[in-house]
């Protein structure tokens, strides 16, 4: 990557200097806020203090602190691991012209790990002309924990959605500058970006940020409710000493110290995240029912999950959601009661394809579904799909889809898409240019029609034939009679 002089752009805070990326020009850790530390840590985002000098923006900034896996490279993450988190990139075709339509990514991993840097949005950008913005924010206890319910502590709630709300609020007020319309905003997310994007939706402070929204399976009935969120945050004060009236002890402790509790809390939390946004009556409705209640119609909605989401977390280590039948039959009857419960169970064989579909549908499936019927049903565009290209083991597991969208490689390429083949890559093709539709015209292309009540009209993307399914998931949603079941009530 070499600087060029003509990538200078003049944001709010002052000058950045970019790089060439291919075809693009890129701004890569931008800095969209204040660093949440010392005093500043567990505050809400603060706007950034203006620099003086042509600031260089030519390669990747920290990622939140996180606990690093095998598979993540030097760079994937960005520099370092830390508090000094606030940071995101942008993808540029050129700076000059009309405003471009603006994708802006919210990356996922459980609220705990991940980072913008996961995403080159180079080959979006140039596909479809488009300003692909990149975030990270606050993971964690850092971002995602309700402390001032166990420690009388001064924390304000849902950290981690303030900061991607802070984000987008840079969007609006820079993006201009770097070719885009503010006017023209998508939010685009999977797993916990999705939810995230699904609680953005219906937060006050988002409302006027963005116009359509992309959600890769999971929805707000992933998150905590009262009693999980407060339980946690007891056993993250447990893990680190402190009681009630020691809540000022959380800026003096080092951040090592917070993340290894985070550890501590991950192996004993079953059945749900370490760290997830709760439902506060602030930043987001104060129940899952008000968050159902509050549909935007004004939005153009794309959404989907993938066929098996449930492989992966059946092999990976932790209990962060219920995969087992016997977990999953327990949360079912707890939910919604014993008779209830069986009319749902009578749908999923006790075997191993029916335990996968029943986890899967729990957890994702379902509520993504019942989000863009709702979404649908108040009039709000709407497009739906089902992910179903398989790999052996895993099938068309959780993140699957990623491979094809972003140009991801190695250990990660490998175990989500398998053998990268000719109808695979015409698969990535095909998709890639339909979110790019959607995000330049808020709707993909021609021969993906609209999810609508009754028809339910679902893309079904497979490397073999892309296909058009109406109401594939009939006597499961009947059963399911329009009811979400959080993992933990």
């Amino acid at each position: 990557m070499v600087a060029r002089p003509d990538l200078v752009v003049e944001s709010a805070a002052g000058a950045l200097q970019g790089v060439r990326r291919g075809g693009v020009a890129a701004w890569l850790g931008v800095p969209y806020a204040k660093p949440p530390v010392g005093d500043l840590r567990f505050r809400p985002p603060e706007p950034m203090a203006p620099w003086p000098e042509v600031r260089a923006a030519d390669r990747y900034a920290g990622a939140a602190l996180q606990s690093r896996r095998p598979w993540d490279g030097p760079l994937q993450l960005g520099a370092g691991l830390g508090e000094d988190c606030l940071y995101l990139n942008v993808f540029a075709p050129a700076v000059d012209g009309p405003g471009r339509p603006v994708l802006v990514w919210v990356h996922g991993g459980a609220f705990a790990s991940g980072s913008g840097a996961l995403y080159d949005g180079a080959a979006l950008a140039e596909l479809g002309d488009l300003v692909v913005v990149t975030v990270n924010y606050r993971l964690g206890v850092f971002g995602f924990v309700d402390l001032a319910a166990a420690v009388d502590a001064d924390v304000a709630s849902n950290l981690g959605l303030r900061d991607q709300i802070a984000a987008l609020t840079w969007v609006r007020d820079n993006i201009a500058a770097f070719g885009g319309d503010p006017s023209r905003v998508t939010v685009a997310g999977e797993s916990a970006g999705s939810i995230s994007v699904s609680l953005l939706s219906c937060a006050p402070t988002a409302r006027g940020l963005f116009r359509a929204a992309i959600m890769q399976s999971g929805s707000y009935s992933l998150i905590h409710g009262a009693e999980v969120s407060e339980e946690i945050a007891r056993s993250y004060a447990r893990q680190l000493g402190l009681g009630r009236g020691d809540g000022h002890r959380l800026w003096r402790l080092p951040a090592a110290e917070l993340a290894a509790a985070q550890q501590v809390v991950n192996r004993t939390a079953h059945g749900t995240l370490a760290a997830a946004p709760w439902f506060d009556g602030d930043v987001v409705p104060d129940s899952l029912a008000e968050a159902q209640a509050s549909v935007r119609p004004d939005l153009a909605l794309l959404a989907g999950h993938n066929r098996d989401e449930v492989t992966l977390f059946q092999r990976m280590p932790g209990d962060i959601m219920p995969t087992r039948r016997r977990d999953l039959v327990n949360r079912l009857r707890a939910a919604l009661g014993w008779e209830a419960a069986a009319v749902v169970l009578a749908q999923y064989p006790d075997t191993a394809a029916g335990t996968r579909a029943l986890g899967t549908d729990l957890n994702f499936a379902v509520p993504t579904l019942h989000f863009a019927e709702r979404h649908s049903s108040a009039g709000g565009p709407t497009f739906y799909y089902r992910f179903d290209a398989a790999v052996p083991v895993l099938g068309a597991t959780h993140a699957a889809e990623l491979v094809y969208l972003w140009d991801w490689s190695g250990w990660s390429a490998l175990v989500l898409r398998g053998r990268e083949t000719a109808p695979r890559r015409a698969l990535a093709d095909r998709m890639r240019h339909h979110w790019v539709s959607f995000v330049r015209d808020g709707a993909p292309r021609a021969d993906w029609p609209a999810f609508e009540l009754p028809e339910r009209t679902v893309k079904v993307f497979d490397p073999a034939d892309d296909r058009i399914e109406r109401d594939p998931f009939r006597a499961r949603r009947l059963a399911w009679a329009d009811r979400d079941v959080m993992p933990r009530a």
